[in-house]
C-alpha cells in the first residue's frame, strides 16, 4: 500500500540520488555516503533517517569497478572483427547504418555500407577496413561491407524481442513512407535508432525541439493521454475501470520494451503506474512522490542517467510544468491555447539554465513551437504505430492508410523548417561563464528561493542561473592563436588582448560538426567578431553551419569566388556582414589584422585563391596560408602577403610545395603549425623544416595546438597547452 504521505519516498530518493552520483564519480566518497546512511538509519527512528539504508543498495548499483583500459585501436588496413552487437543506428535517408559494438568501455563504432540485418544481442563476425585516426582523442573509421558480414542470433530474451519487435515496425514504416516522412515518422515513433535526415535534425535543434524528435517521457504520456489515461476524464475512467488500467499500463510497458528501455520512458511509465496505483487505492500521491519514485528507479536500474543531460532536463521540464499549475481553464482557447502556452513557458524557463550549460544555446520559440506541434507529433505517434501494427497484419489497408500519415508527416517537417527560420533560432550564449560566474549565479538563486519559495522565487532562481552566460564579467582571457586537432581540415581562433575573437575557416573532412564544437569551446565569449573563410574546400568551411547555430558571426571575409554561395548566403541569413575580396584585394579589420587575396588569374586553382591572415598577437605574429600551392605562394611572395612572422601554418596541411623554401626564406619563422591528420605525421614539408631548425608542431600529432600572445616589449613564448 502506498504511504499516506510522499515524504518517506522523497526521503529515499535524497539519499539513494546523492549517493549514487557519488560513487559513479568517486567510488570512495560513495561508500562513505553508504555507510552514513546505513548508520543513520541504525541510529535513529525518524522516517527521514530511515530512509538512509536505501543508501547502500543505491551504491551497490551506481558502484562500477575500476576498468581495464580499451584494447588498442586496430591498426590501418583489413582487419578482423568479432563482437556482440550491442545497438545499431539506421539512417534511411543516407543509406547504411552503424554498429556499434560491445566492449569495455565506449562501444566500437562499425560504419556500414548498408542494413545491415541484426539485433542487439546477436554475434558478428567479418572483415572490415579501419582508417587511421583522424587527430589524437578521435577514434579511428571502420568501415565493412555488409556482405562480408556473418550474424550468429544470439539467445533469447525479453529484449531481444524488443528489439526484434522494433525491427519489424521500423521495417513497415520505411516500407510505407519512403525517404525522409518515413525516417522522421520511425524517429518519433520508435526512437534515435532510428535518423531522420541531417536538415531535419539540425531544424529540430536550433528551434528547440529535439525532445520531440527523440522518444522520451512526453512520448509515453502523449501515448497515456491518448489511450484514454490522461487528464481529469483520463482519471475518471482509470478509476472507474481497472481494466482500462490494465490495458493502458501494459501498453505503455510494451512501448517502453519496444523502444529499447530508454530511462525517459520507463521513469514516465513508472510515474504513471503509480499515479494510476494511487487512484485506485484512494491514497494521495503527490507531486513529489510522482518525482521521487521514478528517479529512485533510474538510480537501482540505470545510474549512470542519473547526470546525463536527458535525466536533468526532463526533472527540470516536470517542475516547471507543476509550476504552471494544473488549471487549464474552462473555455476552448484557456483550455488548449493559453494553458499549454504557459505549460511551454514554464518548462522552457526551468530548463534554461541546463540547456545553456550543456549546449551553450536557448530557442526561446519553443516555447510556441512545442504546444503548436505537439498535436501532429500526437498524430504522427498514434498514426505511426498503428500504420506499422496494420503493415505487419493487412499490408493492402496500411498501403491505403500511409499516405495520409506521410502528409501529416511532410507538414510537421514543414512547420519545424519554417520555424528555423525564425529569428533567435536559436539564441546562442554570449559566453562561457567561469566556475566563480556560476557558484555566484547558483548562490543568488538560492537566496531567492529562501526568501519566496513561490513561482516568482522559481522564475527568478531560474533567470539568475541563466544570467551568467550573458553577462560576460570576467577577462577575456589571454591572446594567442588555438589551432584545433580536426583531422584533415582546419579550424583556427585568434584571440586578442582586448577580448575580439576572429577565427579562419571551421571545417574538417573527417567530421564538420566536430570543427565547430571544438572551435566553440576554445571561445571565451560565445561571438565572433570576424569569421575568415580561406577558400571554398570543404575541409575549411563544412562546419560553418553548426558553427553558426553554437555562436553569434558579427563579419565575414570570404574571396570572390565564393559570392552567391550557399556559404555566403548562410552567414547573411545569420546576420553576418559579408564582405569578398578580389584578386589583389586587402582588407585590415583592425590595424593588427591583415586578410589578403593574391592576385591570380581566373583559372587558377580555388586553392591558389585562399587568402592569407596575418595577425599580431601583442608581440607575436603569425601568418596563417590557407590551402596555397605553388602558384597562390608565389603571388603571396610577389605581392607581400608573406612579410616575416613568429609563427607559420603552413599551407595546404604541410603537403609538398615547390615554393616552401622561398616562402620560409621570406617569413623566417621562429616555429611551424600545421593542421593536418594523425596520418601525415610531420607532414612533407617536415624535413625541409628541421634541416632549418624550425620546430613543427601538428594537430595530428599534439592535438590542439596554443600559441599564446606576448605582450608588448616582449618575446614571444613557447607553445603551450589550450587554456
Amino acid at each position: 500500500m502506498l504511504p499516506a504521505a510522499p515524504s518517506p519516498v522523497l526521503a529515499c530518493c535524497l539519499w539513494a540520488l546523492p549517493t549514487a552520483a557519488l560513487a559513479a564519480g568517486h567510488f570512495a566518497l560513495g561508500a562513505v555516503a553508504a555507510a552514513t546512511g546505513m548508520l543513520a538509519a541504525l541510529a535513529s527512528a525518524r522516517p527521514g533517517l530511515r530512509a538512509g539504508a536505501i543508501a547502500l543498495p543505491a551504491f551497490l548499483a551506481a558502484a562500477r569497478p575500476a576498468l581495464p583500459p580499451l584494447p588498442p585501436n586496430p591498426p590501418p588496413g583489413p582487419v578482423a572483427i568479432a563482437g556482440e552487437v550491442a545497438r545499431i543506428v539506421r539512417t534511411p535517408v543516407l543509406g547504411g547504418c552503424v554498429v556499434h559494438l560491445a566492449r569495455t568501455g565506449e562501444p566500437l563504432r562499425l560504419y556500414c555500407d548498408d542494413d545491415l540485418d541484426a539485433l542487439p544481442g546477436d554475434r558478428l563476425a567479418g572483415l572490415a577496413c579501419a582508417g587511421a585516426p583522424a587527430a589524437p582523442g578521435v577514434a579511428p573509421p571502420l568501415r565493412a561491407v555488409v556482405g562480408t558480414l556473418a550474424v550468429t542470433p544470439g539467445p533469447a530474451s525479453l529484449r531481444r524481442a524488443g528489439a526484434a519487435a522494433r525491427r519489424a515496425l521500423e521495417r513497415q514504416l520505411l516500407a510505407l513512407l519512403p525517404g525522409e516522412a518515413g525516417a522522421l515518422v520511425g524517429s518519433l515513433v520508435l526512437g534515435r535508432d532510428t535518423r531522420p535526415g541531417d536538415e531535419a535534425q539540425a531544424a529540430h535543434r536550433a528551434t528547440g525541439l529535439s525532445h520531440l524528435l527523440a522518444v522520451s517521457g512526453a512520448h509515453a504520456a502523449m501515448l497515456a493521454f491518448l489511450l484514454g489515461g490522461g487528464g481529469g476524464r483520463g482519471r475518471r475512467k482509470l478509476l472507474a475501470s481497472r481494466a482500462r488500467t490494465v490495458a493502458v499500463l501494459g501498453a505503455l510497458a510494451v512501448y517502453a520494451l519496444v523502444t529499447g528501455g530508454e530511462p525517459p520512458v520507463l521513469r514516465a511509465v513508472v510515474g504513471f503506474g503509480l499515479a494510476a496505483l494511487a487512484v485506485h487505492l484512494g491514497r494521495p500521491c503527490g507531486a513529489a512522490a510522482l518525482l521521487a519514485a521514478p528517479a529512485l528507479v533510474t538510480v537501482l536500474a540505470q545510474p549512470a542517467a542519473l547526470t546525463t543531460p536527458s535525466f536533468l532536463l526532463s526533472y527540470a521540464a516536470v517542475v516547471g510544468l507543476l509550476l504552471a499549475g494544473a488549471d487549464a481553464g474552462r473555455t476552448f482557447t484557456q483550455r488548449w491555447l493559453v494553458a499549454p502556452l504557459r505549460a511551454s513557458a514554464w518548462a522552457t524557463l526551468l530548463t534554461a539554465p541546463l540547456t545553456l550549460w550543456f549546449f551553450g544555446q536557448i530557442a526561446p520559440w519553443t516555447v510556441a513551437l512545442t504546444p503548436l506541434l505537439a498535436p501532429l507529433v500526437g498524430a504522427l505517434l498514434l498514426g505511426g504505430l498503428s500504420l506499422a501494427c496494420l503493415g505487419l497484419v493487412a499490408p493492402v489497408t496500411a498501403a491505403a492508410v500511409a499516405p495520409a500519415i506521410g502528409h501529416v508527416a511532410d507538414l510537421y517537417l514543414a512547420a519545424v523548417v519554417a520555424g528555423n527560420g525564425l529569428p533567435g533560432t536559436p539564441l546562442p550564449a554570449l559566453c562561457a561563464p567561469g566556475p566563480m560566474a556560476l557558484a555566484a549565479g547558483l548562490a543568488a538563486a538560492l537566496a531567492v528561493l529562501w526568501r519566496r519559495p513561490d513561482r516568482i522565487g522559481a522564475a527568478l532562481a531560474a533567470a539568475l542561473l541563466a544570467a551568467p552566460h550573458f553577462a560576460p564579467l570576467g577577462s577575456p582571457g589571454p591572446s594567442g592563436l588555438h589551432l584545433a586537432a580536426v583531422g584533415h581540415g582546419q579550424a583556427c581562433l585568434l584571440r586578442f588582448a582586448d577580448g575580439r575573437q576572429v577565427a579562419v575557416d571551421c571545417g574538417s573532412l573527417q567530421s564538420p560538426r566536430l570543427a565547430a564544437e571544438r572551435l566553440v569551446a576554445a571561445m571565451p565569449q560565445r561571438r565572433l567578431d570576424l569569421l575568415v573563410v580561406t577558400h571554398a574546400d570543404v575541409d575549411h568551411h563544412g562546419g560553418v553551419g553548426p558553427l553558426l547555430e553554437r555562436t553569434r558571426v558579427a563579419a565575414a571575409v570570404l574571396p570572390a569566388r565564393l559570392a552567391g554561395s550557399p556559404l555566403a548566403a548562410l552567414l547573411a541569413a545569420h546576420g553576418a556582414a559579408v564582405e569578398h575580396l578580389l584578386p589583389g584585394e586587402r582588407a585590415t579589420p583592425w590595424p593588427d589584422l591583415l586578410v589578403g587575396a593574391p592576385q591570380l588569374p581566373a583559372g587558377a586553382a580555388d586553392n591558389d585563391h585562399s587568402l592569407w591572415v596575418r595577425a599580431a598577437l601583442g608581440a607575436t605574429s603569425v601568418l596563417l596560408t590557407g590551402d596555397a600551392q605553388e602558384l597562390g605562394v608565389a603571388a603571396a611572395l610577389a605581392q607581400g602577403l608573406a612579410p616575416p612572422a613568429d609563427a607559420l601554418v603552413l599551407p595546404h596541411h604541410g603537403r609538398a610545395n615547390a615554393n616552401a623554401a622561398r616562402l620560409l626564406a621570406a617569413v623566417s619563422p621562429r616555429l611551424a603549425l600545421a593542421s593536418a591528420a594523425t596520418g601525415d605525421g610531420a607532414t612533407r614539408l617536415g624535413d625541409m623544416l628541421a634541416a632549418r631548425g624550425v620546430p613543427l608542431w601538428t594537430t595530428g600529432l599534439c592535438g590542439a595546438i596554443w600559441l599564446p600572445g606576448a605582450p608588448h616589449g616582449a618575446q614571444p613564448v613557447a607553445l603551450g597547452p589550450p587554456p
